[in-house]
């Protein structure tokens, strides 16, 4: 029976308003800025000229034309011969109007790597070092990123992923773009490769929106991406790595969360400045994951960053379960009212969340159908939960370097 009391139409009303702000508690309703840029011209740290807009279209900032910097770019590979191969070309013939380098530092007595590296020997922009065998109790990704940071020619440094791919042949151009005088971090957006699985697309564009966010309003907490570009002076004055040497993964997170200044970091995430990642095995999917939680443990700011998206999930599910138990308790107790109300409230909510969610994947061209941001943002916190169960289970000297 339909009634119309006061109960009845207050709690109906309270099921429409939950399921409207709930939908809008949501990384993807947030708008994040969009570089775009105007030619650059080859001098040592000039002015910015990124003009960004936002999802909705707005300018958000400008200047003038930019001058590119020199640039050393740091790969550290380990067993990723086949990586190095297929992908070092791209860096090295990449369309950049001022000098750079490419620094690999590699293992000592890893055969394939030193093999492919012959190569390009006649390279002159490859500069090629090693990690002696002697190096324990450190992690040998961030020793081996200090050497070639040590070996750099030049001020701007970048750190990046030898298992990325640069989208174009103008990436360095797009990226260095953002070095001018008052930066000392440029983070460039990364994305996986269109046949990774959709999930795990997602996932990681999930979270990139929170990064991105938090850049926006000068609180750099870590870094998911796979291409950050530093000064050199300030990496040796501040003794790069001290603190967290023994921490086996992270160096990204690490960097930005020590580095990181307010007004000093900016974002590219142009389609220009974009790294490619190849897809992830089972093995580091899962091992990037465990990673992260015990390297959280020992980065500044670490509550207030897992508060909003603590929030999201909890307004999401929230909102689900009580959408729920009203339809079925109204439905049980035949209060068709409030049955109606909390049907078109999950109604509201699906419809709502589908449009933002579609909205924000085609604003960064990220190929999953708009009905799978649905049943994927809710994925994300019970994959979480499973994750979560897998690193208290794991032995804890596994993260670190120091064994004994």
């Amino acid at each position: 029976m339909f009634t119309f009391d006061h109960t009845t139409l207050l709690f109906s009303a309270v099921l429409l308003a939950v399921a409207l702000l709930t939908a809008l508690c949501n990384p993807f309703f947030r708008r994040v800025r969009i570089s775009e840029h105007r030619t650059a011209t080859p001098e040592a740290d000039g002015e910015d000229t990124t003009e960004r807009t936002d999802e909705g279209g707005k300018a958000v900032g400008s200047s003038a034309i930019p001058m590119l910097p020199a640039v050393s770019i740091i790969f550290t590979p380990h067993d990723n011969a086949e990586e190095l191969s297929k992908n070092l070309p791209c860096y090295l013939g990449q369309h950049y109007p001022a000098d750079f380098q490419v620094i690999v530092v590699a293992p000592q007595n890893d055969h394939e790597t030193s093999d492919v590296l012959k190569r390009f020997a006649g390279n002159s922009r490859l500069y090629t070092t090693f990690i002696p065998e002697s190096s324990r109790y450190m992690s040998r990704k961030k020793l081996a990123v200090t050497l070639g940071v040590k070996a750099a020619k030049y001020e701007w440094v970048m750190m990046a992923d030898i298992g990325c791919r640069p989208q174009g042949d103008d990436w360095l151009r797009t990226i260095a773009g953002n070095c001018s005088d008052g930066r000392e971090l440029v983070v460039g957006y990364t994305r996986y490769e269109d046949e990774t699985p959709g999930y795990r697309r997602f996932e990681r564009y999930y979270r990139a929106r929170y990064a991105m966010r938090e850049y926006q309003h000068d609180r750099a907490y870590a870094c998911p991406f796979n291409a950050l570009l530093f000064r050199r002076s300030i990496f040796l004055h501040e003794e790069g790595f001290r603190g967290n040497l023994k921490y086996l993964r992270g160096e990204f997170d690490f960097m930005v969360n020590k580095y990181a200044r307010a007004g000093k970091l900016v974002m590219e995430n142009a389609p220009e400045g974009t790294l490619i990642e190849e897809t992830p095995t089972e093995k580091s999917w899962t091992g990037s994951h465990l990673f992260y939680m015990e390297n959280r443990r020992h980065l500044a700011n670490t509550a207030r960053h897992r508060l909003l998206p603590f929030l999201d999930q909890a307004a999401l599910h929230g909102n689900y379960l009580l959408q729920s138990t009203a339809l079925i308790a109204a439905m049980l107790l035949g209060r068709w009212t409030v049955a109606a109300a909390a049907g078109l409230a999950l109604i509201l909510t699906l419809v709502l969340r589908l449009l933002i969610g579609r909205k924000a994947l085609e604003r960064f061209d990220v190929g999953i159908p708009a009905w799978k941001v649905l049943p994927y943002e809710i994925a994300i916190a019970w994959h979480y939960l499973g994750y979560r169960i897998q690193y208290r289970r794991a032995d804890k000297y596994d993260f670190i370097s120091h064994k004994l």
